[in-house]
């Protein structure tokens, strides 16, 4: 009898050991077929999106289920790209800040996440009010809650090359806030940029130095750097952008205008590297040994909601998508969203024409990582979103709520499709006002945004052949032409050519020049952030020998610049004068 009871408890032992390995085959044998299928989705959207080179990993419970490369990094030159290929990953560098200050912090039992700015690095440190200044602490700054825009335009055409950080940092005091302090999101690259000074400043070591000691080498990423190290960006896949439909390479040392503002987005990497540093942060900030390289619970803080509902109008909800996909807060270098019922941690990162997204799952232990060389959004960021949310459905175990089809078509049919807007041929140019260009030829300066040159090129030739232009930064050139006797419209050349003319990106920038009662040229209204009225350059030496600035309104910002002793009071005089025509103009 109890021969027979183990007879049969053996052979049912047997039947469910041998269920559970039909179980797992048959669930290993659906992946492998989802994960087939997933690539073959992938090459389609690669195709049908014009993009020329993508690379995608994904990870779940400790393992790394894909990781592959397609297209190419060089078509030129017939290299395809693969798991290694190094790609710029922007602003998703900002959480390998956020991660690194939690470690700096957890170091450091007189520092918190509450430390003021100043407490750090001392009276010389100012924002562009006594509230800011006093009051912002480092969770302030890796949240975008200062209240100080994104004021973009001088980190598309670059800082100049020799620009310190810490120089920078300095010049955060002559750029206006829009908001109240801790009240509005606002996307801020400047902040992270100070941040990862703070953090030099706490350690004694550079910023890059941080990240590759105590993340890079603990970690293994070999394959992951810094675009503005001085290393050569010669392993970097080309970036490409698309005019009427043609993939042309645009020049990579435009990465470089990311400096000094690393910390905000001058990393590049590959999937298999982004693999690890999916998996590091899913492991509560330990490396695939299972050791420990950042303080779990401080890592957690980065996690955590600030400010609440940030980009709500990139949310897809139902009934209007078949899925919702919803973010509810910004947090330290991530992002909360709750994407078909799952907690999502995730951050988008762009940089010259490279866009990337990178989403963690926690509670399914998962996460993914897609990035593309091109060409430029809507079409990629669009074929990147898409390729995210099918890969997202599989590590959940969701039916896919998009196919070979709509991913070609996202946002449409649920949306409106996005607009061709193809390049249009060279502009004319032209010049049909009675004002002379030495009218407003010569220097505008900025006390927080530098100098911009206007001059003429080739003023030699005859007719046509020289055209008025504007140089702002290290790589900015436009050729500007009137629309009025004041306001003008402007299309860069050179290596920057493609921002206001190739497929998607065809409008010219709009700014306006500033005349005095006897129309002798003043100022320029310069579009530094989109969002926001123009900034005011004053015409003259605006060298950074003052501090004092004068307040317009909360949108727009005058400041007085220093040329010597005797021409002061005359200069703060012209200043004073602008600043009342311009709340004239702006109120």
């Amino acid at each position: 009898m109890e021969m027979l009871c183990v007879r049969k408890l053996c052979k049912i032992l047997l039947l469910l050991i041998f269920g559970l390995m039909c179980a797992v085959y048959t669930e290993g044998k659906k992946l492998d077929e989802q994960l087939k299928e997933f690539d073959q989705f992938v090459k389609h959207t690669l195709k049908c999106r014009n993009i020329p080179s993508i690379a995608v990993s994904l990870v779940k419970n400790d393992e790394v289920l894909f990781s592959r490369g397609y297209g190419y990094a060089d078509i030129e030159k017939g290299k395809k790209a693969t798991e290694h290929t190094h790609f710029c990953i922007g602003s998703l560098t900002k959480a390998f800040t956020s991660t690194i200050m939690a470690d700096v912090l957890s170091k450091d039992i007189n520092l918190s996440w509450d430390t003021r700015i100043r407490n750090i690095l001392g009276p010389s440190f100012k924002l562009s009010d006594q509230i800011r200044t006093d009051n912002a602490n480092i969770q302030d700054i890796l949240s975008h809650r200062v209240g100080t825009p994104s004021n973009f335009h001088p980190l598309l055409v670059g800082f100049p090359g020799n620009l310190s950080r810490s120089e920078l940092v300095k010049k955060l005091q002559y750029m206006p806030a829009q908001s109240e302090f801790r009240t509005k999101f606002h996307y801020s690259n400047y902040m992270y940029m100070l941040a990862g000074h703070v953090a030099e400043v706490i350690s004694g070591k550079s910023w890059e130095s941080l990240v590759t000691e105590r993340l890079l080498n603990r970690l293994t990423m070999h394959s992951t750097g810094f675009v503005d190290a001085g290393v050569g960006l010669d392993s970097i896949a080309i970036p490409y952008v698309s005019r009427n439909r043609k993939l042309v390479a645009i020049d990579k040392e435009l990465l470089l205008t990311v400096s000094p503002s690393g910390p905000a987005g001058s990393i590049y990497s590959s999937a298999s590297d982004m693999a690890k540093w999916m998996m590091f942060h899913l492991k509560g900030g330990k490396d695939h040994h299972g050791k420990q390289v950042v303080n779990e619970r401080w890592l957690q803080d980065t996690y955590q909601s600030k400010m609440t509902h940030p980009f709500q109008e990139k949310d897809l909800t139902i009934p209007k998508y078949p899925i919702s996909d919803v973010t509810i807060s910004y947090n330290m270098g991530w992002m909360t969203s709750f994407y078909r019922g799952y907690r999502k941690l995730w951050h988008s990162g762009g940089i010259v024409s490279f866009i990337s997204q990178l989403w963690l799952f926690p509670d399914v232990n998962a996460g993914l990582f897609v990035t593309a060389s091109g060409p430029l959004p809507p079409h990629s960021s669009a074929a990147v979103k898409s390729i995210a949310s099918r890969a997202s459905d599989i590590l959940l175990g969701l039916e896919p709520w998009l196919n070979q089809s709509t991913a070609c078509t996202y946002p449409a049919p649920w949306d409106e499709p996005i607009p061709e807007n193809l390049a249009k041929p060279e502009v004319i140019y032209s010049w049909n006002i009675s004002r002379d260009y030495s009218d407003f030829v010569g220097v505008y300066g900025n006390m927080g945004f530098g100098s911009i040159t206007v001059y003429v090129e080739n003023k030699n030739s005859v007719g046509n052949n020289s055209s008025l232009m504007l140089s702002y930064g290290r790589f900015g050139k436009m050729k500007i032409m009137p629309i009025s006797d004041d306001e003008f419209q402007g299309y860069y050349v050179d290596k920057l050519w493609f921002v206001t003319n190739c497929d998607g990106n065809i409008n010219p920038f709009s700014f306006k020049f500033l005349s005095n009662s006897d129309k002798v040229v003043i100022g320029l209204l310069f579009p530094i952030d989109s969002q926001f009225n123009k900034t005011l350059f004053l015409k003259g030496s605006m060298y950074e020998s003052t501090d004092r600035p004068y307040i317009l309104n909360t949108s727009t910002t005058c400041y007085s610049g220093h040329v010597s002793a005797s021409n002061l009071v005359f200069l703060e005089g012209i200043v004073l004068m602008v600043c009342l025509f311009l709340n004239l103009l702006l109120t």
